[in-house]
């Protein structure tokens, strides 16, 4: 028969299995773990292994441990284990989130960010305040923005110049209805997918083509079931990194004070690898034989007003007006 003190020598061990999410404070050493969809070789996964570096090196009994290439699931999977707690922390895209926080598809909108320095200013200044404040009310904290780059439009029928050249192309989007609507007004045939399913789906011929930044592409091979890239920039929705409000609220002050010092050099560090990592892939598609045309983007932009008005109707222009508004 169990003792007092037995029992609660169990209960704590059992808790510590468990992960030790819902004690006040989590234990020395602890490893948490960061999803991740995207492989161990893509930008995103450099930098969080980075990340888990500058953690180390800090010396607060912390251990970033980076689970990528989808092991953990999808990224709505990582979203709703994170409110949950049952997932730690995840780098994932705005477009997803929107599904359990609307205002973020406001970074699904189609032209929104102008330029890397646009990007920074929005996301640290007051329109990245609010929505880590949204996020927080969800149980998610947001600790850095990744920028992704321009998205531009990739598949194996011909290269996109202007609307028409879309014309009866299935392009996969990601799950998004503001991304559904924008690549249907940009004349194709946009279709919502996982990611983790799209090569299959263009190898079979399910879709002709699919629309991301030239960096992923590259990364995860789609120059061997396409052969066209064109240059339509209609996406620069970023990323974030976050944390479960649960995993969060386990760590002590210390552990704390080095995640946001960290993680604030972490955005800095993949903004500026984003940049590198996208002019190196055009050059390295153009290797592996994909054919890179500069698309006619005034006439993509021109066709975008519909798409602006629906999303104020269901959202209205506050937010949108700041990320314009913002120099």
């Amino acid at each position: 028969m169990m003792n007092r003190r037995t029992l609660l020598s169990t209960a704590g061990a059992l808790a510590l299995v468990a992960g030790g999410l819902a004690g006040p404070a989590l234990a020395a050493d602890t490893t948490i773990r960061v999803a991740s969809v995207t492989g161990p070789t893509h930008h995103h996964n450099v930098s969080l292994r980075w990340f888990a570096d500058q953690i180390a090196a800090a010396d607060v009994g912390l251990k970033i441990e980076v689970l990528d290439g989808a092991q953990l699931g999808g990224e709505r999977d990582y979203i709703e284990g994170m409110m949950l707690g049952s997932i730690q922390m995840a780098q994932v895209s705005t477009a997803p989130l929107s599904g359990f926080i609307p205002q973020f598809d406001l970074f699904s909108l189609p032209y929104l960010i102008r330029d890397t320095d646009h990007f920074k200013n929005v996301v640290n200044g007051p329109v990245g305040e609010e929505f880590s404040a949204l996020a927080e009310e969800r149980g998610i904290k947001i600790l850095a923005w990744f920028d992704n780059g321009y998205r531009n439009v990739f598949n194996k029928v011909r290269p996109i110049n202007t609307p028409d050249d879309l014309d009866g192309l299935k392009i996969r989007v990601m799950e998004s209805p503001l991304m559904v609507n924008t690549v249907n007004a940009m004349g194709g045939s946009a279709t919502p997918m996982s990611y983790s399913e799209l090569y299959t789906a263009l190898e079979q011929g399910v879709l002709d083509g699919g629309e991301n930044a030239a960096g992923n592409v590259l990364n995860d091979k789609f120059y061997e079931v396409s052969g066209y890239y064109s240059l339509t920039q209609h996406f620069r929705p970023p990323g974030v990194v976050a944390i479960s409000m649960a995993t969060w609220n386990g760590l002590d002050e210390a552990q704390q004070a080095a995640i946001t010092e960290q993680a604030a050099a972490l955005q800095e560090y993949e903004i500026e690898l984003t940049g590198q990592v996208g002019a190196e892939a055009l050059e390295e598609l153009k290797a592996k034989g994909m054919e890179i045309n500069e698309a006619d983007v005034a006439s993509f932009r021109d066709r975008m007003g519909p798409v602006y008005e629906d999303f104020k109707e269901k959202n209205g222009a506050e937010l949108l007006e700041a990320v314009q508004n913002t120099e």
